[in-house]
């Protein structure tokens, strides 16, 4: 038995095949290509990957996974809820397009997959992610397993407020999590000094006032909604990746400063925060664990 695990962004296609003991035996990555109006640019590159990755193993049965932004349905079958993003995703059947089985999840909760067995949260049994990047997605593992919610909607941190009198996101979302840390917002919160988190980030570590000044107000507003959710979860470690955490130190030394305002520590130590450790592949690599573990389910 093989599993695939494909990611799905807007700009490139991260694909991996993993055997039953979670091995990673090949990786793929290739632009998207995503024009707004022709789909089936994305799905054949899918498409062939995989009939090229069934030719090569033909002797076994393949599984797939497919990480995608969205919502997935009730049944993993597709992505439901996806507006203004890769045409063609919402409601599309992936079996009927790859002739196997498949199951869908959002890409977030992918890469809490991925880093729940293989990474930085390995064995624990309740853990939370966070990616910090243009957005702000998250997961949630609770007793050993990913909780989507009722309607795919579970883990969704940085659709939270942190400040109720700022306007709304995408989401309806009042003075959310995402628009204080997110790489999206990066201009309207530097007053348009900064265009990108990596330069400002630069300028914190240079002393740069006005840089130190925002900087920290994103990170005391992330570890705020991290104490927050601490307090409803109850999760032995959170993990944070994203193109954010990758800031490091100057991520990762206030936030901890941040958190020791706020979390409510009853008589053990505070609740670990780990750097995730997969990397760009841990959507993909997320993938295809969840179809391994649905596999096994059956």
């Amino acid at each position: 038995m093989k599993y695939i695990g494909i990611d799905l962004g807007g700009t490139n296609i991260k694909a991996v095949i993993l055997d039953v003991e979670f091995t990673v035996l090949d990786r793929y990555s290739v632009e998207t290509r995503d024009s707004g109006n022709d789909a089936e640019v994305w799905k054949n590159k899918i498409k062939t990957y995989v009939q090229n990755i069934c030719s090569k193993f033909s002797n076994e049965e393949i599984r797939c996974g497919i990480a995608a932004p969205g919502l997935a349905n009730e049944k993993n079958s597709m992505i439901l809820w996806m507006p203004g993003r890769l045409n063609g995703l919402e409601n599309f059947q992936w079996m009927d397009l790859l002739g196997l089985p498949v199951y869908v999840l959002n890409d977030a909760h992918a890469a809490c997959m991925a880093e729940w067995k293989l990474g930085a949260g390995k064995n624990t049994r309740h853990m939370l992610m966070l990616t910090l990047g243009t957005g702000v997605g998250g997961a949630t593992i609770l007793n050993g397993e990913l909780y989507q919610g009722a309607i795919g909607r579970a883990g969704h941190v940085g659709h939270t407020t942190v400040d109720y009198k700022k306007g709304k996101n995408s989401t309806n979302m009042a003075g959310s999590l995402e628009d204080a840390i997110g790489n999206l917002s990066i201009k309207e919160r530097t007053l348009g000094e900064f265009d990108d988190t990596r330069k400002l980030v630069d300028a914190y570590k240079q002393g740069h006032a006005k840089a130190t000044e925002w900087w920290l107000d994103s990170i005391h507003k992330l570890a705020v909604s991290l104490c927050s959710l601490i307090n409803v979860l109850d999760p032995e470690m959170i993990v944070i990746g994203g193109g954010i955490a990758n800031a490091n130190e100057a991520l990762f030394d206030p936030l901890n400063d941040f958190m020791k305002r706020y979390e409510w520590i009853p008589g053990k130590e505070p609740t670990l925060i780990k750097k995730a450790e997969l990397g760009e592949y841990a959507g993909a690599i997320g993938a295809a664990i969840f179809t391994k573990l649905k596999h096994t389910k059956i």
